[in-house]
């Protein structure tokens, strides 16, 4: 498990290798499931329930994790935080950078 981050902006990514795949979890806040992306032989794939925004985390970092690692890769991405500021939103991002910049330091060794 990998976490960055303090209080309402902390993101958590986890992840498993799942035979020859990869599956990577991100959350923070109030955890659910908002949107679920896939790469599959390189074609991109989303499934987002309905309301959430949680697809432009999973995208950008199913899309920067596949530019590294050679697999199919599917991200579920829950992120939740009652009444989020830009900056908090913006703070949530780059803390999914530095948990993905972990990850693949980590995941390529």
């Amino acid at each position: 498990m990998i976490r960055y981050g303090d209080n309402r902006c902390a993101v958590t990514l986890k992840y498993f290798d799942i035979g020859e795949d990869l599956l990577v979890i991100i959350t923070g806040g109030k955890e659910h499931i908002g949107a679920i992306s896939l790469m599959d032989n390189g074609l991109y794939s989303s499934v987002v329930k309905s309301g959430h925004k949680d697809e432009m985390i999973s995208k950008f970092v199913i899309k920067t994790i596949s530019s590294v690692i050679n697999k199919d890769i599917a991200v579920t991405c829950g992120i939740h935080i009652d009444n989020a500021t830009k900056d908090e939103i913006e703070t949530i991002f780059k803390n999914t950078e530095k948990c993905i910049e972990k990850f693949i330091s980590i995941y390529r060794r």
